[in-house]
């Protein structure tokens, strides 16, 4: 390029720019708005009528203008009106003003739910930064819940004055079990409570998860998640090794009365792979009353309805003061008696609406004492037959029936029964009124509910945590019944400190409360702090220096306990304690309730 060509072009752009820095905004042009004054929009920008006009700021401006979130479309551009003004001119394209808001594809959470935590507002200009906030509120509530979601906010063309929340719900794609070769499928699926098709419930699958394995059928219980090909879907994954479930057992015991007793078991917790228990029992203590056997079978899934059935057969020695346990006071050998239940028992139980299950069944059994002391009037003698039915309403929110994390269960039974007495004798041979044939009722309800904090990480969810657990348990029975169907208090199941079954009557109610903390170097140790409070009272006199009341008198039991897990089951081991001084340890298989 010739040297003077370069500088003239050089003189021309100083020039230029020489008359842009001098150049005047005359005129902020705004066009096209309705509901956004003028004044608002120009309040934004950098520009503004009579200053020096700035050919840089035109897209700060525009950008700052879209960034309000209510418009549909911005442009800023500048038209010059002579050498030294410029007009500026602001087309605007509003956002449609919101009549209706219309939540969409929630199933979870109610929409009246939702609605409250919309930030944008009715009869005023969508905005489109009213969507983030919204959308971060609704995965809040979600999440809080224990589900998953995402948030988006599709327009409608033929109804631009409706604003649309898709609220975008993770739902079970498919529940994929593997690694069964015994264990029939359709078992598992029907523990896992979480559906195909429906939203995905971290809780209820953590539950599953527990469930499944607290069974005790497997090995390896590992779940896992994985996203299928449609979006907001994923496949539910368990991947189980099972393990024998079949046990025999042959040796030596000590029985419920703290004798020594030869057995020998068969059971099968998972029959034919069908989830069925099996068993079969013979023990024969020490203390010549004779071998008690047992024959028990259970289907949790009969049919297609979810029924559950349980029969047994059995002939089984009962004794009653005495327990697998000790105390700083007890009766005598002498004391104690035992009695023999020959009989059988059916219940079968069906889901209701609303959670609720219903349970019908019947029991027939023929006792007999046995064992009588021939140098002590205290012992009980009621021989003959009893006939008793069920009728029971319960509902269990658990997360898992054996030792539940959190959730509460219900139960309200009444047991309408006949005895049949021909014998008396003892320390009940004055209560003639028992003799023949006499008609009862006995009602009970309970209640139990468990809380624990749930962890912030969602993969320890199945891992152990401390738990605060409640339950109350009452009673009451109208006509005449024998002395062995009285409701007991006392003991590892009710009122920890006192003896077995040490109070008893017409009438009953015990209230338990328990701090349950595993122990951090092993998730099968639990140490527990426990306190109960109850009684029964309007029922037999005392018997040996076990006195009654008449009336309400309810007693106070405390302590502290350690539960193990085994593969044979859960272990308690608990130190009772009462006011008065006196203590009691009571050991039990398979926890406390």
């Amino acid at each position: 390029m010739p040297k003077g060509v370069g500088t003239l072009l050089l003189f021309a752009l100083a020039a230029t720019m020489h008359a842009q820095s001098t150049m005047v905004i005359k005129e902020i042009l705004v066009r096209g708005n309705n509901r956004i004054t003028t004044e608002a929009i120009r309040a934004n920008m950098r520009a503004a009528e009579g200053r020096p006009f700035i050919a840089d700021e035109l897209e700060r401006d525009q950008n700052t203008l879209r960034a309000q979130g209510v418009f549909k479309d911005v442009k800023v551009f500048s038209r010059q009106l002579s050498d030294s003004e410029v007009q500026i001119i602001v087309d605007i394209e509003e956002n449609p003003v919101v009549k209706e808001i219309s939540i969409m594809g929630n199933s979870v959470i109610k929409t009246e739910e939702i609605l409250k935590l919309v930030t944008q507002q009715k009869d005023a200009l969508l905005n489109f930064n009213a969507r983030r906030p919204t959308a971060e509120a609704i995965r809040s509530l979600y999440d809080q819940r224990g589900y998953f979601a995402e948030v988006d906010f599709p327009t409608m063309a033929d109804q631009p004055e409706t604003m649309v929340i898709l609220v975008i719900e993770t739902t079970i794609n498919d529940i994929i079990v593997t690694g069964l070769t015994r264990t029939k499928s359709r078992v598992v699926q029907r523990m896992i409570k979480s559906k195909v098709g429906e939203p995905l419930n971290e809780s209820t699958w953590a539950s599953d998860v527990r469930r499944i394995r607290s069974t005790q059928w497997f090995e390896k219980a590992d779940p896992g998640l994985r996203p299928a090909a449609e979006i907001g879907k994923v496949d539910l994954l368990m991947d189980l090794k099972e393990t024998r479930t079949a046990k025999f057992d042959v040796g030596v015991a000590m029985d419920p009365s703290s004798r020594l007793a030869g057995t020998f078991a068969i059971s099968d917790s998972n029959f034919r792979g069908m989830g069925q228990n099996l068993g079969a029992r013979i023990q024969q203590d020490t203390f010549g009353s004779g071998a008690s056997v047992s024959f028990d079978f259970g289907d949790p899934y009969f049919d297609k309805n979810d029924t559950a059935i349980q029969f047994s057969v059995y002939s089984r020695v009962q004794s009653y003061f005495a327990s697998f346990g000790s105390s700083s006071s007890t009766l005598s050998r002498d004391d104690r008696f035992d009695e023999r239940r020959t009989g059988g028992a059916f219940n079968a139980s069906r889901p209701l609406k609303g959670g609720f299950y219903g349970t019908l069944g019947f029991s027939l059994e023929n006792i007999r004492a046995i064992n009588l002391s021939s140098s002590s009037a205290e012992y009980i003698r009621q021989d003959g037959s009893l006939l008793r039915g069920i009728l029971q309403l319960s509902r269990d929110r658990r997360d898992v029936p054996l030792d539940p994390f959190e959730g509460d269960y219900f139960r309200a039974s009444v047991e309408p029964g006949i005895s049949k007495i021909d014998t008396i004798g003892g320390s009940v041979a004055s209560f003639t009124d028992v003799l023949g044939k006499n008609p009862f009722v006995r009602t009970t309800m309970e209640y139990k509910a468990f809380y624990s904090r749930r962890p912030a990480d969602r993969r320890k969810l199945t891992d152990p945590r401390p738990v605060l657990a409640f339950r109350s348990r009452m009673g009451m029975i109208s006509g005449d019944v024998p002395f062995y169907e009285q409701m007991f208090i006392g003991g590892s199941d009710s009122l920890r400190g006192y003896a077995e079954q040490r109070f008893w009557g017409k009438n009953a109610i015990v209230a338990s409360a328990e701090y349950r903390y595993p122990m951090p170097m092993s998730d099968a140790f639990t140490v527990i702090g426990f306190v109960d409070y109850g009684g029964a009272w309007g029922g037999y006199p005392g018997i040996s220096n076990f006195s009654q009341s008449d009336s309400m008198k309810l007693h106070l039991g405390y302590g502290a306990g350690v539960g193990f897990r085994t593969p044979l089951g859960s272990i308690r081991i608990d130190f009772g304690f009462r006011p008065d001084g006196g203590s009691r340890t009571h050991f039990s298989i398979g926890g406390s309730f």
